[in-house]
This record gives C-alpha cells, structure tokens and sequence, in this order.
C-alpha cells in the first residue's frame, strides 16, 4: 500500500477532507496509479502529486475519480472539492469601547486568497510547494470558458491565462503576491511565487466581472499580504 505523506498542519479542515477521501477511494478501489491513469485523463504521476498532496486536483480529476466509486463518493468528492476552493468565512473584528476617532475602513473588496487555492503560503505550508506548469501527457486539451462556466478551474490549463494581466501586486524579499484577471473569461485568481526556488502558486479561477472590486491575499509566514492597496510592479 502507498505511503503517502502527512499533510501540514497549516491545510485547511476541508482540503484535508478531500485528500484524505481521494486516498480513502483509491485504496477501497484496489486501483494501482497506472490503473487510475488508464481510466481517467490524468497521468500516473499526476494522480501521485494529487494524492500525495503536492498538487491540488482539478474538478475534472476527481469528477472522473468520484465516478469510478459511485454515485455516493462522487458527490461527497464533488461537495468537499467545492469547500475546499471557498475563501474562509471573515471573522468579525472585536470593536473597541468608545473609540475618540473611528478608524479609516478601506473600501469593500472581494478577496481572493491563497487560502482558497490550497492552504497557508509559508515555509512549512502547503501552497509554498512547487507548482509544475507543464501539462501531463495524458491530460486533455484546455477548453474555452467564460464567467461561471470557468468558476473554480485551474489556470494553468485554462486558455484564460492567454490574455491575463496582474491587476494589484505585492512583492515582499520571499513571495510576490499577484492578482491575475483574465478580460475574456471575466475571472480572477491569485498567484504566489517564492522567490528563492521560483515556484509559483495559484488558486482556482472565480468569477469577477470587475477586477478592480477584487484583492489577491495571502499569508506569509504569519502575516497576511495583500495587494489591494499596492498597484502592479
């Protein structure tokens, strides 16, 4: 039986659902790697970053795995995969007694975190991993989307990445925090690169009309970046 690593504890509850259920199904299915490639469109060695939780999964990847168990792990596998792209609900700041002078707000953005996309960006974090941009052989060729159909893909296999453009950066000594808008497909993803190895991270695409009510956040090292307030380097 595979060992596959321990997941950071920095993963979030329902990533962690996820990839400990896709190990759960591969297992239960008696199906080697090889075997899962040669019934998905997914790679022997794409199907190990997955499961091993090097790499997050696209929709379509467990879709094809989740049929394979029936009906009931497809859509448990289809609802944790969806949470699992969901920004965190903000918690709601504690308000100071009797404040002399209010402090300024800043003006209501959609945030977009790296959060969403895997887990914490750090040193011990999952989303700081190495993220390969080159497709898997087996993989199928990117379609088109646009707005809601595009809601939750990877970019790196999107034809969205074509026409994208960093609308707000935010470059610290380690990580440079972006966020990326696609005109055409109307969507929106964050993307972090460490800067010592050049790996870069990005979060599944969401649906943003307007870019500019949007901010890329992420956590670095225990605090939180963000680039609304920083235009484009």
């Amino acid at each position: 039986m595979t060992q596959w690593r321990q997941l950071p504890e920095s993963t979030r509850p329902e990533l962690r659902l996820l990839i400990e259920e896709l190990r759960h199904l591969k297992q239960t299915s008696g199906l080697s790697l090889a075997g899962l490639a040669t019934r998905t469109a997914y790679s022997k060695s794409a199907w190990h970053r997955y499961l091993n939780g090097d790499n997050f999964p696209p929709r379509d990847a467990v879709d094809a795995f989740g049929a394979l168990g029936g009906a009931e792990h497809h859509a448990r596998l289809l609802e944790l995969w969806d949470r699992s792209v969901r920004p965190p609900e903000p918690t709601a700041p504690s308000q100071p007694e009797l404040p002399e002078d209010p402090p300024a707000r800043r003006p209501h953005r959609r945030t977009i975190t790296a959060a969403a996309a895997l887990a914490l960006v750090g040193s011990a974090a999952w989303a700081a991993l190495p993220h390969p941009h080159e497709a898997s052989p087996a993989a199928p060729a990117p379609t088109a989307c646009q707005g809601a159909s595009c809601q939750g893909d990877a970019p790196s296999t999107s034809p969205c990445r074509t026409d994208a453009r960093t609308q707000s950066a935010l470059t610290t000594a380690s990580y440079a925090v972006k966020l990326r808008y696609s005109p055409s497909c109307d969507t929106i993803w964050s993307e972090v690169r460490n800067s010592s190895t050049g790996a870069d991270t990005e979060s599944p695409m969401l649906v943003a009309p307007d870019p500019q009510e949007a901010e890329a956040c992420a956590e670095v090292n225990h605090k939180m970046l963000c680039t609304g307030d920083v235009p484009p380097g």
